[in-house]
């Protein structure tokens, strides 16, 4: 009996926090560019700018966000596990629907970052694989 109580506690849980993943041609994922930018103090490295334009897109009961995380351990890639901080620089806060962030690299304190689009609509959520950037010419 314990085991049913549990297995249809984990079923609901599951069930209220889907996560799937965004297609890669999604209009969403196709919508931002990171994209590197020399930096004014020091040639051997690159800033990011990460842009985005959803004007195209019916936004409609939909929230959208940029999640960021700087990385330590950049030598792992996407798949690092020594992070530094996550942030969004694209939330319900600060939501417009075309813009652009620069992610300097003295700011971040960190070689690199992984970041992904999250679309959030009637409590299912869809993120896109994680993406790398590296501030290393």
């Amino acid at each position: 009996m314990k085991k049913i109580l549990l297995f249809s506690i984990f079923i609901l849980f599951q069930v209220g926090f889907s996560q799937t993943k965004l297609n890669t041609n999604s209009p969403f994922l196709k919508g931002v560019t990171v994209e590197k930018v020399e930096d004014a103090k020091f040639d051997y490295i690159n800033n990011a700018k990460i842009s985005w334009d959803f004007s195209t897109i019916d936004l409609k009961g939909k929230q959208v966000s940029i999640e960021v995380v700087t990385i330590y351990d950049c030598f792992n890639g996407v798949n690092a596990s020594d992070f530094k901080s996550q942030f969004s620089v694209l939330n319900k806060d600060n939501f417009s629907t075309k813009g652009s962030h620069q992610l300097i690299h003295l700011d971040q304190m960190a070689k690199c970052f992984k970041w992904r689009v999250v679309v959030t609509e009637n409590r299912e959520k869809q993120v896109s694989d994680w993406s790398y950037f590296s501030f290393l010419k």
